[in-house]
């Protein structure tokens, strides 16, 4: 798992790494467990996108045309992340385990 440059305050950098996959010619698998920090307006953004599924932590948004990659919008702590998780075989809670390990202070 990879924390990847954070997007706090930054929209443009959030798309960024949301695409960096389809930039660095990957395929989508290549971003799982990857993780970036957000604020709360692409967190509200994002809920209200598409159809949301909720999830423990916050929720997820998969379009279906990377499989079961799913773009997960999460809280741990007082912050907001976005991450990359498989909806069949990563559970959220795995994921804020891993945030909140990897980014404590």
């Amino acid at each position: 798992m990879l924390q990847l440059p954070s997007a706090l305050d930054d929209r443009t950098l959030h798309f960024v790494n949301l695409n960096r996959w389809t930039r660095e010619g990957k395929p989508a698998q290549w971003m799982l467990g990857k993780f970036w920090q957000i604020d709360q307006n692409i967190y509200d953004e994002f809920l209200n996108m598409l159809p949301p599924i909720y999830c423990v932590g916050g929720f997820r948004l998969c379009e279906r045309l990377t499989d079961d990659i799913a773009s997960t919008f999460l809280t741990v702590g007082p912050r907001l992340w976005c991450a990359f998780t498989n909806l069949t075989d990563t559970r959220p809670e795995k994921m804020i385990s891993h945030i909140a390990r990897e980014t404590q202070s």
